[in-house]
């Protein structure tokens, strides 16, 4: 039954129209967040650290994004820095 509702319901033009949005809006960025980020669960409780840590998660996408639009190189999490000596002058 429930599944039926849900084919109703985007079917209609509006309905659906919206899941479209959501589609292109605000998915990708989960999924981002947890293929690239690792960042499956939460690791602290309670409502408000949940939100700051959402919020720092979420600051991390942006400003990536932001890096990206600036025309900076995106960080590659897997390279690690190599130390052979100081670049301190």
């Amino acid at each position: 039954q429930q599944k039926n509702m849900v084919k109703e319901k985007l079917s209609d033009e509006k309905t659906g129209e919206i899941y479209g949005k959501r589609k292109t809006d605000e998915e990708p960025v989960f999924g981002f967040l947890k293929a690239n980020l690792h960042f499956t669960r939460m690791s602290v409780r309670g409502n408000e650290n949940v939100h700051n840590e959402l919020g720092f998660a979420f600051m991390a996408v942006n400003l990536r994004k932001y890096n990206a639009m600036n025309g900076n190189k995106p960080i590659d999490y897997r390279s690690k820095p190599k130390k052979k000596g100081s670049n301190h002058q």
